[in-house]
């Protein structure tokens, strides 16, 4: 174990694992873009996909600077810049893929909204990263929270591909509220304050899914803003009353009541 941890001090092992990050996380889509050629999901007709590699990407960095880099800033870094690398590298594929004149200044309308959708996804993704990973664990909980929607659409994704696999295409949309419930057992609730976390959370991961699907569809409309605002609006009224929330938001705080019970009996055990 302390042979692994002195590997990961390598800066160049820090660079590998955030381009390894991206790397499973866009697999999936190294069959469904046969069609287009193109790896990374396109703005066109896969922005859901885009969302769901950008968001996963952070998550799965911060879980590794939180797990093998300690939390340390250096770490955080050079980690960030192996996701910035692997994620430019895709973007430049995909644009090449659907359009090879792009890289002679003749873009098309359909690789500039490619360009300002990843751009921006990209972005926000790397913020939403440096909070997660950075922050104390009660507060970058609630950034988790946004995001774990992404390891839930991710392993459909997965499920769909894999033959047999689609029977349990349904259960999988859970592993993200048991993710999150997980990461809110380790906060704990013997603090009022991280009580306030534990619901502001939840609420997060209760209105997510019609973020997302929302957000996807208005982007995809290729509407100016003030249509595409107004069609996020409309699509998000829709979709958040049909949201299935109770069994999700049973999830999560089963598993972090149980997370919680179990640690504060481990602590007491240790103390003793």
């Amino acid at each position: 174990m302390s042979s692994m941890r002195r590997v990961w001090q390598n800066w160049w092992m820090q660079i590998a694992g955030g381009i390894l990050i991206v790397v499973i996380v866009v697999m999936p889509w190294l069959w469904i873009g046969e069609e287009d050629r193109s790896i990374l999901p396109l703005a066109g007709n896969d922005v859901l996909g885009l969302i769901v590699v950008s968001s996963l990407s952070a998550l799965l960095g911060s879980w590794l600077v939180r797990r093998v880099g300690r939390g340390r800033t250096g770490f955080t870094v050079v980690t960030a810049v192996g996701i910035f690398l692997g994620m430019l590298g895709l973007g430049a594929q995909g644009i090449y893929a659907t359009n090879p004149s792009a890289f002679g200044g003749k873009l098309t309308q359909a690789s500039v909204t490619q360009l300002w959708v990843f751009g921006s996804l990209l972005v926000l993704s790397l913020a939403w990263y440096f909070l997660s990973a950075k922050l104390r664990l009660p507060v970058a909980a609630l950034f988790y929270a946004t995001m774990m929607v992404s390891v839930s659409y991710w392993l459909q994704i997965v499920a769909s591909l894999i033959a047999g696999a689609q029977s349990y295409y349904v259960y999988l949309w859970y592993a993200g509220p048991l993710i999150l419930g997980l990461i809110l057992g380790f906060v704990g609730f013997l603090r009022a304050i991280n009580l306030v976390f534990w619901v502001v959370a939840l609420a997060f991961q209760w209105v997510m899914p019609a973020v997302v699907e929302s957000s996807a569809k208005a982007i995809q409309s290729e509407a100016q803003i003030g249509p595409a605002a107004s069609a996020f609006s409309k699509e998000f009224s829709a979709l958040i009353v049909e949201l299935d929330w109770q069994t999700p938001l049973i999830v999560s705080l089963a598993t972090a009541m149980l997370t919680s019970v179990v640690i504060v009996i481990v602590r007491k055990v240790r103390r003793r």
